[in-house]
């Protein structure tokens, strides 16, 4: 024999419910075999918001109304679609309970309360009402099937709600079943989940009582072992059990075999698989659990026995079977010199919170004996503290115990594995993981079976800490979220390139990029799940959302992505501003933005020690050298010892091709306005011309090689002549520049006489900053640099005479946006352990 169990979303209409009774005519015609059902979806918490409104005071007749609306559907489909079904018969086995729900609730209504009996009697409706159901089904479909009454079998002690199976009781019921002595030999019993009977240790007549949490699992395990099955499949709507909640992780796995202790430990730290007390008694008997979707049958699923398995898969050769989350906890803490080297206060404290029925789920203690640490569930916590304060009050009072310390919204995060006993490092890359997304470690324990490793994290972080570890054990798909702040030229390219790569870098470096935000000066679009860039433009377009850092701020508070990226590809001093807030939020930050790196040393220093105290990159290589590898070289020599003497370069494209054109005779006028044409200046060329961000790229150069100076520091010298009028618009700019050609035309011909070039850029000489016009030689490495170069020339103590030169083309949006792309790609993590 073996047993199947039916839960709640395998029960949940009438096609699943016909789906449901497909598999079981299956296995039957294999083998005899036991079937539990739970109720039909979303009623037992119907039942359950039913007691709690009664007691209030509100009326029955709703709730009693839709329980039967549910199941009058349910039967009415079943007939106009199962040829043999009919829906009269199994409502008038239905009408009585729920005649009997009715007075039920008319009672707790006037009483207000609701006794313990009379609870257990209504949530065990819904199974009850359920079982007649199937029984119709199977009936219809021509099989032999008898329903059993649970509560006449099922024998329970304890709590009443929560009950302890009584299994020689049990066995001893359901014996002529299980050794073929029953005289119909049918071959499908029929149990409904989650009911028994309740004897409470007390030798008197039996009432209604209840299995507790997974009821109905419970109820399958406790018939399953008792009738000595083969198996137990527990039928769900999902392909087994995952390597994480695949709510949390898009991108778990399913694990095809799984011991009894992983299966437990996980479950027990909020894993939604089958409950320790449901996996108990199949244990003892060895018999294998199976965890199977109901809705694609064909499936393998998940084998919970006895180990070991065959190690033929990803998961399965990992030491790591699984990664949970037990959200809602609290951590408290009884500490104090009074503690230290006194026998017996571990067991006071534990017995202080045995005494009022809270359970333990993890326990630390430091190697001082100074302090005891525990989490409980955050429901139970104050009773906890409560009755640790009573029993260390004398202490508490002398001040040789401190007041009990309580930590509230915790999360348990852990990670299970049999392998974990012989693989070296579990732990270290466990917290490796946590430490490189920022999160904050509380407390650590590990079981002397060393198949588990829990940490305690901030609440808020649990989702984060499960996705981070999940990268680092199981091969992830290494994420990156953007929020892209500038859609025009620099920005929009971008996008494009990302949307030209995206697939592309899912495949072959197993990279997936999504770009939550994309926003211009006044409007956004935002998207937890993508926005789809093949129609970016038109999304941004149609988008009615204001455009602002708080709602960006948030999103990412709310959705915890795992590696947001924020991408600021605009010239605002205003975003620029909010660069400290972002990183506090979690957030990397990349841009070509100037306007940070160039603004006082104070806030300078304070993105920094933002970006270090969060663990966050602040990448920048395109302030400088476009698409140029400037900055990341200059950390590289510093930071292994080397210093800055001497530098000079050419850091604009466009200055670089007005000043070359001068070389060819070309009017600086006409330089200028082709410059402009091939949009290599800003809109107005004199923005370019100014000096001024010239002069913020030699800052950030400065500060990069070590200098405390501020952008009024830098020297900047004029281009124009003195009497020359810069004023006016663009225009008229425009028209007035040719009455300076001769100006220049005059100075290239003096320089050409002396065989040098005029070069706009920037020197660093002795602890000063100049721009301006350079004279250079033919042996000067700035001679050749022109049509849209730049060049950049680092003497230092290791690079001399002959300097460090890089050199390439530095002017164009696609150049920049491909520079702004890689710094993106530099915050994920590379390594070949993964």
């Amino acid at each position: 024999m073996i047993t199947l169990k039916f839960g709640g979303t395998s029960m949940a209409s009438a096609s699943r419910i016909m789906n449901s009774s497909d598999i079981i005519i299956g296995r039957a015609k294999k083998t005899r075999v036991s079937v539990i059902v739970s109720a039909v979806a979303g009623i037992s918490n119907s039942l359950q918001e039913s007691i709690d409104s009664c007691i209030k005071g509100d009326l029955s007749e709703k709730f009693v109304t839709h329980v039967r609306s549910v199941h009058e559907s349910i039967c009415s489909e079943l007939e106009s679609e199962l040829p043999g079904f009919d829906a009269a018969p199994v409502m008038q086995k239905i009408d009585p309970l729920l005649a009997e729900y009715k007075k039920l609730l008319q009672g707790i209504t006037v009483f207000g309360e609701c006794p313990e009996t009379v609870h257990c009697r209504i949530m065990g409706m819904g199974e009850l009402m359920s079982s007649p159901v199937m029984e119709a089904v199977l009936r219809a479909k021509k099989q032999s099937v008898v329903l059993l009454d649970s509560r006449k079998f099922i024998i329970t002690n304890g709590d009443q709600k929560e009950g302890d199976p009584d299994y020689v009781s049990t066995g001893n019921l359901l014996q002529p079943y299980r050794d073929g002595e029953d005289k119909s030999q049918t071959q499908i019993l029929l149990f409904p989940g989650f009911i028994c009977s309740w004897i409470g240790g007390t030798g008197k007549e039996p009432v209604p009582g209840l299995l507790g949490r997974n009821g109905s699992d419970f109820s399958a395990s406790i018939i399953g072992s008792s009738l000595g099955v083969e198996k137990v499949e527990f039928w769900t709507d999902v392909d087994g059990i995952y390597t994480a909640d695949p709510r949390i992780v898009k991108d778990a796995l399913v694990v095809d075999d799984m011991s009894y202790e992983e299966a437990m430990e996980l479950s027990f730290f909020g894993s939604k698989i089958l409950h320790p007390k449901t996996l108990a008694p199949l244990a003892a008997k060895n018999i294998e659990a199976w965890s199977l979707n109901s809705l694609k049958p064909s499936v393998r699923g998940t084998r919970i026995g006895r180990g070991p398995f065959e190690k033929s898969g990803a998961v399965e050769k990992n030491a790591v079977r699984g990664i949970s989350c037990l959200k809602n906890a609290s951590m408290i803490s009884v500490s104090g010199t009074g503690m230290k080297g006194r026998a017996g206060m571990a067991s006071r404290v534990f017995a202080a919170v045995s005494r009022v029925g809270v359970s333990i789920l993890l326990i630390t203690q430091s190697s001082s004996e100074y302090t005891i640490s525990f989490c409980v569930h955050s429901a139970q916590a104050n009773e906890a503290c409560d009755s640790l304060a009573k029993e260390f009050e004398l202490e508490i009072q002398e001040g040789i115990i401190d007041p009990v310390e309580i930590q509230k919204d915790c999360a348990i995060v852990s990670v299970v594995g049999d392998g974990m006993i012989e693989k070296r490092g579990t732990a270290g890359k466990f917290f490796d993981s946590l430490a490189t997304y920022g999160i904050n470690i509380i407390a650590i324990a590990q079981g002397s079976s060393e198949r588990c490793i829990s940490c305690v994290i901030k609440g808020d972080s649990g989702d984060l800490a499960v996705r981070a570890a999940h990268v680092f054990f199981f091969h992830s798909s290494q994420s990156i979220q953007l929020f892209v702040f500038g859609a025009g030229g620099i920005g929009g390219v971008l996008l494009d390139q990302i949307c030209a790569q995206q697939k592309k870098l899912l495949a072959d470096q197993n990279i997936e990029i999504k770009v939550m935000v994309i926003a211009r000066s006044k409007f956004m679009a935002m998207d937890p799940y993508g926005i789809k860039l093949k129609t970016w433009k038109e999304t941004l377009a149609a988008s009615e959302k204001k455009t602002g850092i708080e709602d960006v701020l948030k999103f990412v508070n709310e959705t915890k992505p795992l590696n947001p990226v924020f991408v600021d590809c605009t010239a605002s001093y205003e975003i620029a501003e909010r660069y400290v807030d972002l990183l506090n939020m979690g957030m990397h930050i990349v841009t070509p933005n100037k306007r940070a790196n160039s603004m006082s040393m104070d806030y300078y220093r304070s993105i920094r020690s933002a970006a270090n105290t969060m663990h966050r990159r602040f990448l920048y290589e395109t302030n400088v050298g476009a698409g140029l590898p400037i900055i990341d070289n200059l950390q590289n020599l510093f930071k292994s010892g080397d210093r800055l003497t001497e530098f000079k370069g050419i850091m604009s494209g466009s200055l670089s091709y007005i000043f070359g054109r001068l070389d060819e005779d070309v009017p600086f006028s006409r330089a200028v306005i082709e410059a402009k044409e091939k949009k290599f200046t800003e809109p107005d060329p004199r923005d370019d011309l100014s000096g001024m961000d010239v002069a913020r790229k030699a800052l950030i150069i400065a500060r990069e090689a070590g200098l405390e100076i501020e952008l009024p520091d830098i020297v900047i010298n004029r281009v124009f002549p003195e009497n020359f009028n810069t004023e006016g618009s663009v225009d008229e700019f425009l028209h007035r520049l040719p009455e300076i050609d001769s100006y220049f035309t005059k100075k290239m011909s003096n320089l050409k006489k002396q065989g040098k070039v005029l070069r706009m850029g920037a020197s660093i000489t002795g602890g000063k900053c100049f721009v301006g016009m350079l004279e250079v030689t033919a042996d000067d490495p700035l001679y050749g640099v022109k049509g849209g170069e730049n060049a950049f020339v680092f003497h230092t103590e290791r690079y001399n005479p002959i300097p460090l030169t890089v050199r390439g083309y530095g002017a164009g949006a696609a150049v920049t946006a491909a520079g702004v792309f890689g710094d993106i790609l530099r915050t994920v993590n590379f390594n070949s352990e993964f």
